[in-house]
């Protein structure tokens, strides 16, 4: 990440030194510490090039003079990022999903911020950082640094919790429009869709799996013989009871299935594909070579979408994403008449009024007229 330009204020000052009102702030690039000094300008510009001097040969080289003097190694980004994911993680009761969408991040923020000193990354720093993100992808990324940035607080690795001090935003409210059969069938019947992505559009609508479980799931929680399915909903590993379905298959749930199973591909899931190129961080970061992850299932659904055309009319920021297929399958169950119980067990649903709300917005509501009787005698 390039370093934030100086404000004008401070440009003419020589780096880590900061006007403070009448007088300077001296900030430690090593531990991020800021210093006051009380001098003149003149002075407080010697003092800053005097301690910048010293600590050069101490930053060089990824800190090596320093670690070789201290025999510690340098508190940088990457090391703090590891201790975090060692320590912290585990004693947390997120589900597999969770984890897996928190240790895509942790490996970004590794190869963008991995070889800052974490005294190198002030509110400034982290400001400029979060601002490349949309609305909810900043509010995300913010929230897992202010979680980072406490671990070091209380590791002793940072004097404060930079990431906290930037702006907090307002999550903006979820506009997505719902799928349409007609337009799903679109997006699956073009050209322009992959075929690992077809698959999981099918698998997804007559499953009612969330995106996360449709990409984990594995050939071999199938059984052909007795025509079931097993899942266990990631996002039901925190209940108090978690939920785990066999799933008997429908027809078209079978044939989706056995498509999958047929690929020439070999892979042990369901879902998978093969890269263009396989590049060693990206291998390194998946669970195997052929898997799709979370996030990349979503990306090429989008592009997909609006390769096909399928919802044109729509602003882009209210095009159904993977994730409102889930909604759509709900619907149709619902209209070929199977039990909201039934449908509520499928989906994993804690609650029947989720599954209602999963269900609803998906025709257009006229107004219903309430028979009633007026028998009032004169």
């Amino acid at each position: 990440m390039s370093p934030r330009p100086r404000s004008p204020i401070n440009k003419k000052l020589p780096p880590n030194l900061y006007a403070n009102g009448k007088y300077w702030r001296y900030k430690n690039p090593i531990t991020g510490k800021m210093t006051s000094i009380n001098r003149s300008l003149e002075e407080a510009i010697k003092m800053a090039k005097a301690a910048n001097a010293r600590l050069a040969p101490l930053m060089a080289g990824d800190g090596e003079m320093l670690t070789m003097i201290t025999g510690e190694k340098l508190p940088n980004m990457r090391t703090l990022l590891d201790r975090f994911e060692a320590e912290w993680l585990p004693d947390r009761k997120y589900a597999a999903s969770t984890l897996d969408e928190i240790g895509y991040k942790l490996e970004r923020y590794r190869k963008e911020l991995g070889d800052l000193l974490v005294g190198q990354l002030d509110v400034l720093a982290v400001a400029e950082y979060l601002d490349q993100f949309s609305n909810n992808a900043y509010t995300k990324h913010r929230g897992l640094l202010v979680q980072v940035f406490a671990f070091a607080v209380a590791k002793g690795l940072a004097e404060r919790n930079v990431a906290e001090l930037t702006l907090v935003k307002k999550e903006e409210e979820k506009k997505r429009q719902r799928h349409t059969l007609e337009g799903l069938t679109k997006i699956i019947e073009a050209d322009t869709t992959p075929v690992w992505l077809k698959r999981a559009i099918k698998l997804g609508l007559a499953s009612l799996q969330r995106r996360e479980d449709i990409v984990t799931w594995t050939k071999a929680s199938v059984d052909l013989e007795k025509n079931t399915i097993s899942v266990s909903p990631g996002k039901t590993e925190g209940y108090e009871t978690p939920i785990h379905l066999k799933i008997v298959m429908g027809k078209s749930l079978r044939e989706v299935v056995v498509e999958c199973m047929k690929s020439p591909i070999l892979s042990p899931y369901l879902i998978h594909y093969r890269p263009r190129a396989r590049r060693k961080e990206q291998v390194d970061a998946k669970a195997h070579w052929t898997s799709v992850t979370p996030d990349y299932l979503t990306k090429e659904f989008r592009k997909a979408r609006d390769a096909a055309k399928a919802y044109d009319h729509m602003p882009i920021s209210e095009r159904p994403t993977f994730h409102e297929i889930r909604a759509l399958g709900s619907w149709l169950y619902e209209q070929q008449k199977f039990p909201t119980e039934y449908v509520q067990a499928l989906m994993g649903h804690a609650d029947e009024e989720m599954t209602k709300h999963y269900q609803e917005g998906h025709e257009k509501k006229g107004i219903e007229y309430v028979e009633v009787g007026a028998g009032l005698a004169f």
